[in-house]
């Protein structure tokens, strides 16, 4: 089975459509369909396939813990977002209120800021499935999907805040700063790929958003459909991770890495235990990168429809703005420091007796003294 999804998702994710006569659609792996190309990816499907018939208990386990996440965390946190950003689009109007913002990215069809607002909400998934379904409809331009998939691949709140601030590091705050910071990489470093954006057409510009064709029940079953997709990646990666782990050296940073290179939640939750630094700037790097399940859910998800490969450049610079932002910004959080540090382990601290305690101590004390003073009197 791992063998077939491997071998077609290539085929699947990356199809290369033309309409007219010239090419529509972009794909970011074109021109890797040589024949050393289908060689490499056929070693690539059998040492896959031998690798998890040789591990099947750890793969085993890496598919349950891949369930366990699915209905855990991925499910709660992007089904009901796919449903309603979807929805939402078809509930917009004209888009007047977002015109403005539109002119200021340069986008001809307000539909893109929509996009992008839903995105941070989201996250990468929303952006993706928003991006492909406005490109693929012809109302955004490809230079226009192309700036959503950057100003809008990130991580939801939900992630970031609730899951690595609250329960991960243990600092609401934190998660907080890292949500902000996350969306200040994506800005700073979707201004440094403007020039690599693809050349704008002359398209006339649209004025309305998605037609108000859009219904409830059509969402809902889109929202399943890319729900399944996004879930089926996760577990692939996780039963692919599990298999190889055993492979590795044990050293504290290998299994963090394979993790984050592998699969977003995975790597995060193994860099937080680390703790300090190492934690902290891993989960950017995991943020920053996303790991091959979320490549895969993006390329499934755009369908080809957007081109991924500036992505790709686009999320290295981001990488090296997160982890500035953070270093810079993160001394200022109020943090704890210790206190005492160089007393003994057991500390008796001072207090004052009660009144009647006292009284009685002075009068015990008193007869003490009286009775030393007759001993050495009397002698």
């Amino acid at each position: 089975m791992f063998l077939v999804v491997l071998w077609n998702f290539h085929e699947r994710a990356l199809p290369a459509r033309k309409k007219n006569g010239s090419s529509q659609y972009t794909s970011w792996e074109a021109g890797s369909m040589s024949g050393k190309g289908k060689t490499a990816r056929l070693i690539l499907c059998c040492a896959t396939g031998g690798l998890l018939l040789w591990q099947p208990q750890a793969a085993a386990q890496g598919f349950e813990s891949g369930i366990q996440l699915c209905l855990r965390t991925v499910l709660p946190a992007l089904f009901p977002f796919f449903v309603l950003c979807d929805w939402m689009m078809g509930f917009v109007g004209d888009g007047r209120a977002l015109r403005p913002a539109a002119r200021f990215l340069g986008m001809r069809n307000a539909s893109g800021v929509l996009a992008i607002l839903l995105s941070w909400l989201g996250g990468y998934a929303v952006a993706a499935r928003l991006a492909g379904q406005l490109r693929r409809e012809g109302t955004l331009s490809a230079r226009d999907a192309s700036q959503v998939m950057l100003l809008g691949c990130c991580s939801s709140p939900g992630f970031v805040i609730g899951c690595v601030g609250g329960l991960l590091l243990g600092n609401l705050a934190l998660g907080v700063l890292l949500y902000g910071l996350q969306l200040s990489a994506n800005l700073l470093s979707t201004a440094l790929c403007l020039p690599l954006l693809p050349v704008a057409s002359s398209a006339p510009q649209g004025a309305c958003l998605i037609p108000q064709k859009n219904s409830f029940s059509g969402a809902l079953g889109r929202a399943v459909d890319s729900s399944l997709q996004v879930c089926g990646c996760v577990l692939f990666f996780r039963t692919v991770a599990a298999a190889v782990l055993p492979f590795l050296p044990e050293q504290p940073l290998v299994q963090p890495l394979l993790s984050g290179l592998l699969e977003i939640t995975a790597g995060c939750a193994d860099f937080a235990r680390l703790g300090g630094k190492p934690a902290l700037y891993g989960i950017c790097f995991c943020l920053s990168t996303l790991g091959l399940s979320v490549w895969a859910q993006l390329s499934m998800l755009l369908q080809g429809a957007v081109s991924c490969k500036l992505l790709a450049w686009n999320r290295a610079i981001h990488l090296v703005l997160f982890v500035l932002l953070v270093r810079l910004c993160t001394p200022f959080l109020p943090a704890e420091c210790a206190v005492y540090s160089t007393l003994a382990t057991r500390v008796i601290p001072m207090y004052r007796l009660p009144w009647d305690a006292a009284v009685v101590v002075f009068c015990f004390l008193c007869a003490a003294l009286y009775k030393v003073r007759q001993n050495f009197y009397n002698k």
